[in-house]
């Protein structure tokens, strides 16, 4: 007989360049080094998209431009509009292979926030992820 434990949620934010998703204006391109897209995912979720490799469901939290020397030089003013401009686009949940999160986590920049310690009897998972979710959209951690 087997019976199905809920692991607790192991949550990390990692982030991700996404600069070729934007069309980057040619004015702002000296001033703009990446663009990056912060998610939040729970390490011990995964999910089998129709393949038999499974994914994380990543939940976007917001996205970040990382400006160029020259893009660190100009005026918080003109700063402010870069920002406005990229970085105020919203983004997508989005599905991506363990494997690629996996080797990012070895080589790039996140946050491991740990394990909650979820008592499901008291609030079930889509709640605690939520509750995350706003969590680090409000407090940056990367």
């Amino acid at each position: 007989m087997t019976t199905d434990v809920a692991l607790p949620i192991d949550a990390h934010v990692i982030a991700l360049d996404e600069t070729d998703h934007y069309n980057i204006a040619p004015a702002d391109q000296p001033h703009i080094a990446k663009i990056r897209g912060v998610y939040l995912f729970d390490i011990n979720q995964q999910t089998c998209c129709c393949e038999m490799t499974p994914s994380y469901y990543l939940i976007h939290l917001y996205d970040q431009v990382i400006l160029t020397d020259d893009g660190k030089s100009l005026n918080e003013s003109a700063k402010d509009e870069i920002d406005q401009r990229y970085a105020s686009e919203g983004g997508n949940n989005i599905y991506v292979h363990c494997h690629t999160i996996d080797a990012l986590i070895e080589t790039t920049e996140h946050y491991h926030y740990g394990a909650t310690g979820v008592d499901y009897d008291k609030s079930d998972y889509d709640e605690q992820m939520e509750g995350l979710q706003e969590y680090f959209y409000c407090n940056s951690v990367l």
